[in-house]
């Protein structure tokens, strides 16, 4: 068949060259030295989660008997398991922390975020396996690719090839075919040595699930630097400008747009400043129950209703100690204000991160980066997943000690500790799971349908381009 006739001299010819030889060892190395420093880096980290997460709960679990709220105030922390995959894409993880410090009547954001430490240049060149195949393969495609069409013209052997009868759609798809031939080539080892050492750190099929998905992305993704670059070279009159048009587009789409776009977003939604925020939620705190003061008029109406309610006249005279109940409404209340406060904030970033996503289809590079953050599970949805299920557990772990206070002392006895010497052994622990992918499929389907959507007009361009093209025989 005449398209793989081609395809096979294109191929040889590509194989054939000094420079795609240079730039593939080049790649090649760069590959082996982000994988190396990401797995050490992932086995650090895991060692690290590992060791704090069995100190906090050794320290929670042992610490000295004690009122169980005053014990609520000391706190404990928990931490986000680090995923399989965050080896390929470390993501938004160290910007937005892997630890929460949980205490009462306080919802604290994630800590430990390792880009703290870093300068502007540490933050920009993370040499990561995402880094490899999302920003320098295109590049490697456009370096090997940009004349498959302008060698045949500054040889002049390009009329002689269409005189034989073969058609500049036939030429363009060959040439596509050869390039793509040479992309897996390279592609699929590396990725079935990342599936080996995925499946040594998790055999959990939802982790294999997404680093398959991950890998058809990434090849839609090259198909549209594959198009691009044939068509360009088809409609330039030398390498030379074939290769300056086609370094824009990468430039546009890796560098440009993304930072315009996240600068517009930022200025279109722009997040409260930290006093702002702080100065929200201490006016919306101040119009509910106080734990910590039975005297405001909130408080007042509580404990009239629970007066009323149990038929007494003072709170010495209830079945309870009233000093734990009214710490879990004042609990209750600054847990809704803080849901509240988080839930505007996330809804900001949401809106950030919509409209980085609705334009993304001006940049296929920030669509692969968003799928692969996501399927890495090291995206802001990852990070608010985690925050989610610590609040719930610090308001579990809060009310079984307010509901200890309530049921086994009397009010005004704050020298109460638990009889049981294994009280905090007891208390409930934090297991964080992550969600499912087939269970979050809106994260993923759409970004991959306009991966496709891409990926299908690059190819449709490719040919439309080359049949228009007409060379005198």
């Amino acid at each position: 068949m005449i398209l793989f006739d081609i395809a096979r001299k294109e191929t040889k010819e590509i194989l054939r060259e000094k420079r795609v030889w240079l730039l593939t060892s080049i790649l090649l190395l760069l590959a082996i030295v982000s994988v190396a420093i990401s797995l050490n880096y992932h086995h650090q980290l895991t060692a690290e989660y590992q060791e704090a997460e069995s100190k906090a709960r050794q320290q929670w679990e042992n610490q000295s008997l004690k009122n169980p709220h005053s014990a609520a105030h000391g706190g404990t922390f928990i931490f986000k398991p680090t995923s399989a995959l965050s080896f390929i894409d470390t993501g938004l993880d160290s910007y937005l922390g892997t630890s929460v410090f949980l205490e009462a009547h306080k919802q604290n954001d994630a800590e430990y975020k390792q880009i703290a430490d870093q300068n502007d240049l540490g933050r920009f060149a993370q040499l990561t396996p995402s880094f490899i195949l999302i920003y320098l393969f295109p590049l490697f495609i456009i370096l090997i690719g940009f004349g498959v069409f302008t060698q045949e013209k500054e040889r002049n052997t390009l009329r002689l090839i269409l005189s034989q009868g073969t058609t500049f759609i036939d030429l363009a798809l060959g040439k596509s075919f050869a390039l793509w031939f040479v992309v897996l080539l390279f592609f699929i080892p590396l990725f079935l040595i990342g599936g080996i050492l995925i499946f040594s750190f998790d055999t959990n099929t939802d982790i294999l699930f997404r680093y398959f998905i991950l890998g058809l992305n990434l090849i839609l993704y090259y198909g549209i630097f594959i198009y691009a670059t044939v068509m360009i070279s088809a409609v330039s009159t030398s390498g030379n400008v074939s290769l300056v048009i086609l370094m824009g587009f990468w430039i546009s789409s890796a560098l440009i747009i993304p930072k315009m776009i996240s600068v517009v977003a930022q200025s279109i939604y722009p997040p409260p400043s930290a006093l702002e925020y702080q100065a929200k939620l201490k006016e919306d705190l101040e119009k509910g129950i106080d734990g910590h003061n039975p005297f405001s008029a909130s408080a007042q109406l509580f404990q009239d209703s629970v007066l009323k309610a149990n038929n007494v006249d003072s709170i010495q005279k209830l079945p309870f100690n009233y000093s734990g109940l009214i710490m879990q409404a004042g609990e209750e209340h600054e847990t809704i204000v803080y849901e509240n406060a988080m839930q505007r904030l996330t809804d900001l970033y949401e809106e950030q991160l919509g409209l980085y996503q609705k334009t993304s289809f001006v940049s296929p590079t920030i669509l692969m980066h968003l799928l692969s953050m996501r399927l890495c599970q090291t995206d802001l949805y990852a990070n608010r997943d985690f925050t989610k299920q610590a609040e719930n557990y610090r308001i579990d772990l809060v009310r079984q000690l307010n509901y200890d206070l309530k049921d086994n002392s009397a009010y005004g006895d704050w020298k109460y500790i638990p009889k049981d010497s294994t009280f905090f052994e007891k208390t409930v622990s934090f297991t964080y799971k992550p969600v499912l992918l087939q269970q979050n499929n809106q994260i993923w389907v759409l970004p991959m349908l306009l991966l496709l959507f891409w990926s299908l007009i690059s190819a449709t361009a490719m040919i439309w381009t080359s049949s228009k093209i007409k060379v005198e025989r």
